[in-house]
């Protein structure tokens, strides 16, 4: 439902005559569910995406607790599912990345690169972003030797590649299963004891070939040599160091919620219109089966929030 801006005739109004109903910025599980449910709803939707539809789905090797897939799930298939759902739908996600948000006469204005747009109701889901580490020496390495994301890391690899994982949590040792089935030799690197995934992601990589756990090691400096990275790690135990020089480092150190287009001022003010749903929002509970509650909880506010300002 697109609807003619002429009530309210305002400079602002008068410059952007087409006010659409929802906007989601971010198109991973929660911004997937939410722009589902507002469509099945009658509501106009635009979905905005900058990367890939999925979001941090995208980099998980196995969903193992998502209801409906009871032997599991690859991250990426479940990803591609969802993708047909949009197209059942015809939802045809933007792939434009948000620069920036105003909010004028209770209305948002998104900026992107091609242009703007102005909408009653907003919905942030845009996710998480890496906890970055500011020991690499060299920061053309990232996106070359060192990576973040998974989902950037693996087209680059080859059989018989040796890969680090620094990060002893749930989404390094989902990681170090991916890459060992793919046959690469994985070194993960934790500062902890034991690590702090779950027990059954621990007795599988115990059981693989391909995996060895370095507990209580912490990287202190990362760099480049002869064109292959360089790891120095710690030994919390004893003071001692270490080298290690594989093929690539995949850094698995915890993530922040991206809320970039969200300045403080914003977030302390009980703004209508204004949705927050998925990730962004939960932190560090990052589960598909949250997110998408979440997108869905989200929508039914917004369905709520049209409806209450055309009364």
């Amino acid at each position: 439902m697109v609807l003619l801006y002429l009530s309210r005739q305002t400079p602002f109004s008068r410059r952007y005559n087409i006010l659409n109903d929802v906007a989601i910025v971010g198109a991973g599980p929660a911004g997937i569910a939410a722009s589902i449910y507002l469509k099945r709803a009658g509501i106009d939707v635009t979905l905005f995406e900058k990367d890939e539809i999925g979001g941090l789905l995208l980099n998980a090797y196995f969903v193992e607790n998502y209801p409906g897939f009871p032997l599991g799930v690859n991250g990426k298939k479940l990803c591609e599912l969802m993708k047909k759902h949009l197209i059942e739908w015809n939802i045809k996600p933007i792939k434009k990345e948000v620069k920036s948000i105003t909010i004028e006469k209770n209305n948002f204005l998104l900026n992107t690169q091609e242009g703007k747009s102005i909408f009653k109701a907003l919905i942030l889901a845009t996710g998480t972003i890496p906890k970055v580490l500011d020991i690499i020496r060299k920061k053309e390495m990232v996106g070359k030797l060192v990576f973040y994301e998974i989902k950037n890391l693996l087209p680059k690899l080859k059989p018989g590649n040796i890969c680090d994982i620094i990060g002893g949590g749930d989404a390094a040792f989902d990681y170090a299963l991916n890459l060992a089935d793919k046959e690469i030799s994985v070194d993960i690197y934790f500062k902890s004891q034991r690590p702090k995934c779950l027990s059954l992601l621990e007795e599988r990589a115990k059981k693989s070939t391909s995996i060895h756990m370095h507990p209580c090691y912490t990287p202190i400096d990362i760099n480049e040599r002869e064109g292959k990275p360089e790891i120095r790690f710690k030994s919390i135990k004893n003071s001692t160091s270490q080298t290690s020089k594989p093929d690539y480092v995949l850094i698995a150190c915890g993530r922040h919620p991206n809320k970039k287009l969200l300045s403080k001022d914003l977030e302390k003010r009980n703004i209508p219109g204004l949705f927050i749903a998925g990730d962004v929002k939960t932190g560090k509970f990052r589960q598909v089966g949250i997110a998408v509650g979440e997108g869905i909880f989200t929508a039914m506010k917004v369905e709520i929030y049209l409806k209450d300002i055309e009364i």
